[in-house]
């Protein structure tokens, strides 16, 4: 099994908390459906589906570079009012990550599911309009990709996205002060069942036109090999820093984004697994987004740059990407959308360069058309 990065914000809804920064969807969400829900108040309803049809070259491993699926089929609940409230969301859902084919940028390959079709599940306790306390299964504050790729500018999902968890079993907390929003949360870090990972952001909105958001994480403890999801050394006692900026000009939006991430040495569990050295990956790109006017299209995209520094005493012991320990890679893609009401229809165009570790020179192009219903 490789130590590729756990699905990075690919195997699962993350549910952004709404005051974590401005937003950043190319596509325009519908207003929720809602209704009554007898003694459980007025409830929300979304539903949304898409599917998609892709060619590639150089895929790695020989994995199959061209065909059909459903991408996403995915129906959140949430209850609206109280103090107490409820947010479910069931499904499925298949991510894509520049320089990997559909379903394959996992551990397990096309098959591995750290959890359920149960994708986010959690009560929220609302103190006021500024305090708001949750616990369950939830989305993570990291980044600003977000799992699903209807949020983001691209289908694709970068390097920096890929280097994070996705879904977390825990409890945050995520709060509003003047121009001032921020999390912290304190979860199970890379699907573990070991409550230990502290993850946290703050974002300060200089402007209507322009908000600066820092993040991080951290283990609070060491996590060995022998834990439920992926008892991967490195990613499981890793710690990250990192940050963007969003700026908003007209039908324009445009996102600088760099992001570091370090391990230390694990010795705990040697012989059976050990880090013998610090290993490191440095991520970043700028994701931008561009809306013609009133007419139904934008074009959306962005360009990466990654590199990773494997342990110099365990050459093994570095690799964050996955394709052999350290590599460093750059990419691009480019996302025309065309949306009317809850109709999308999305092309992608990539291409990425790898210069791996072990194995050479990789290039690739790959090419998407995604049509969907968000509702």
């Amino acid at each position: 099994m490789k130590p590729m990065a756990f699905a990075a914000r690919l195997l699962g809804s993350v549910v952004l908390v709404s005051t974590c920064a401005m937003a950043h969807a190319a596509l325009a969400p519908p207003a929720p459906v809602p209704f009554d829900g007898g003694p459980l108040g007025p409830i929300e309803i979304n539903i949304g589906a898409d599917g998609f049809g892709y060619a590639m070259n150089n895929p790695p491993d020989g994995i199959k570079s061209d065909g059909v699926q459903l991408q996403n089929a995915l129906i959140g609940v949430s209850t609206t009012t109280g103090v107490i409230r409820a947010t479910v969301r069931v499904g499925a859902y298949s991510g894509l990550v520049l320089g990997y084919p559909p379903g394959s940028a996992t551990p397990g390959g096309p098959n591995y599911i750290p959890f359920s079709a149960l994708y986010a599940g959690y009560l929220s306790l609302v103190l006021n309009s500024h305090i708001t306390i949750s616990a369950g299964q939830l989305g993570t504050p990291e980044g600003f990709e977000s799992a699903q790729d209807w949020n983001n500018y691209s289908m694709f999902h970068s390097e920096i996205a890929f280097v994070e968890p996705a879904q977390a079993r825990g409890v945050n907390a995520s709060g509003s002060y003047g121009r001032f929003n921020g999390v912290v949360q304190l979860d199970d870090g890379f699907y573990t069942k070991r409550v230990n990972y502290l993850q946290w952001l703050l974002t300060y909105v200089v402007s209507p036109t322009l908000s600066v958001t820092l993040n991080g994480a951290s283990h609070l403890g060491t996590t060995g090999p022998n834990v439920t999801g992926i008892g991967n050394l490195l990613y499981n006692n890793s710690t990250l820093y990192g940050g963007w900026m969003t700026y908003t000009s007209g039908g324009f939006t445009v996102t600088p984004e760099i992001q570091y991430e370090y391990a230390g040495p694990v010795h705990r569990y040697a012989p059976q697994a050990e880090l013998a050295g610090p290993a490191a990956n440095f991520t970043s790109g700028v994701f931008a987004d561009y809306a013609f006017g009133k007419s139904p299209y934008s074009l959306g995209g962005f360009v990466e740059y990654a590199t990773e520094t494997p342990s110099h005493r365990d050459g093994a012991g570095g690799d964050y990407f996955g394709y052999g320990a350290g590599t460093n890679l750059w990419g691009a893609a480019i996302t025309p959308t065309w949306q009317y009401k809850s109709l999308f229809a999305r092309t992608d165009l990539a291409f990425v360069h790898i210069n791996k570790g072990v194995g050479g020179i990789s290039t690739q192009f790959a090419a998407i058309a995604e049509v969907g219903l968000l509702y």
